[in-house]
């Protein structure tokens, strides 16, 4: 899933300037792997939590690989916001407008 984090429209859009911004981004991957085996449990591969935008050096808010908004590609946002809130850490933030879905490691 960390792929995701340099793409914006499935194509090329930077690539991490630092070394602790592309750790950032693979423990950032590793908890939204977490998360979608939650939410995503008995559906097809396909069906998954899927970055819209992750990591842009040009943008504050995703400038650190930190910060992701997603969506998931079968599920309402309603459906499982829930679930997603349950399993979000002490240290995280997560919220959802329009259907998708702002998570934030600190």
């Amino acid at each position: 899933m960390w792929k995701h984090a340099l793409l914006f429209n499935n194509e090329l859009a930077s690539v991490p300037l630092d070394q602790a911004h592309e750790a950032h981004i693979l423990k950032t991957a590793c908890r939204l792997e977490e998360l979608n085996a939650w939410v995503s449990q008995g559906l097809d591969p396909w069906e998954c939590l899927r970055p819209v935008r992750w990591y842009d050096p040009e943008n504050e808010q995703f400038s650190q690989g930190i910060s992701v908004l997603f969506k998931h590609t079968t599920l309402p946002s309603d459906l499982i916001y829930n679930q997603l809130l349950e399993h979000k850490q002490e240290h995280e933030t997560l919220t959802c407008h329009k259907g998708l879905f702002l998570f934030k490691r600190c």
